[in-house]
């Protein structure tokens, strides 16, 4: 599949939802990006059905909403979807309520587990965790960090009684700066699940519960604010926004703003279907 170029009123035109990621698409990770402002203002003005879908799970949908607001975009609560704010209806499907947690995380990542029922432990506790919600990739030793999970985990499955991992934030890198970048908490995660794999081979329970994009829940919450299956997902990272839309059944478009630097039609002529939007959007207005 070959992309086509689109701008956004072509978007908004043909669909009845239009979702944004943010990072690397509407902010480099400490400012708004190029005409993300004129953006928002002219979308507020004109009452169009946007949101913003982000994996970020460090803030609440109430501090996110205030940071865009202290880079210049007035995005309300309402019109943001974390991959946070699922972790509620995450604890109440798998029945967790009550269950000992550790997070990893921020004061609102702890904050999402305890609204949720979860009973939020931290390293020094003395209480061994029955749940792992890993909300952010730092500040941590991650090497003393992954060794004391891996051999927690490990042991517990061992002895039947498996520790459950959750990671709402599937980013593997995101963007902080201009020219910064940084690993997500999901690095630290698939390293460590390749070692459980390499000591216990395949299951489930030895791999993470993902909340947000490439993962179906993220999408099914946003769709449902939406109010509307005619949806279009603008991301930056292929891997993610790209194909979380495609596996979701919806349209994509991709920018070249943030993690993707692919710019040409033809520079998707090799990628697989799965990750190829169907638009490559030429700027925000």
């Amino acid at each position: 599949m070959i992309p086509s170029y689109i701008n956004l009123e072509a978007l908004f035109d043909h669909y009845d939802a239009v979702f944004f990621d943010a990072y690397g698409v509407l902010v480099d990770g400490i400012d708004a990006l190029r005409d993300a402002k004129q953006l928002v203002s002219l979308m507020n003005a004109s009452a169009m059905n946007y949101f913003i879908v982000t994996n970020d799970a460090s803030k609440s949908i109430e501090s996110l909403s205030k940071t865009f607001q202290s880079q210049g975009m007035q995005i309300p609560f309402e019109r943001i979807v974390n991959s946070g704010s699922l972790i509620s209806g995450y604890y109440r499907e798998q029945d967790l309520a009550g269950r000992p947690t550790l997070v990893l995380g921020t004061t609102d990542s702890r904050a999402y587990v305890a609204d949720s029922g979860g009973k939020v432990l931290d390293l020094n506790s003395g209480i061994e965790p029955d749940v792992i919600l890993f909300g952010h990739s730092g500040p941590h030793d991650w090497e003393s960090m992954l060794k004391y999970l891996l051999n927690l985990v490990s042991r517990r499955f061992t002895q039947k009684n498996p520790v459950r991992m959750v990671l709402p934030n599937p980013d593997f890198i995101y963007q902080n700066g201009p020219t910064e970048f940084g690993f997500g908490a999901a690095a630290f995660v698939e390293l460590l699940e390749e070692a459980l794999l390499r000591l216990h081979g395949t299951h489930d329970v030895l791999r993470a519960s993902k909340l947000g994009k490439p993962y179906p829940p993220i999408f099914i919450e946003a769709l449902r604010r939406a109010g509307s299956d005619n949806a279009v997902m603008i991301g930056d990272q292929l891997e993610t926004d790209i194909l979380g839309a495609n596996n979701a059944g919806l349209d994509s478009a991709v920018v070249t703003t943030g993690i993707n630097k692919r710019s040409h039609p033809n520079e998707f002529k090799d990628m697989p279907d799965k990750l190829t939007p169907r638009y490559i959007l030429t700027s925000l207005v």
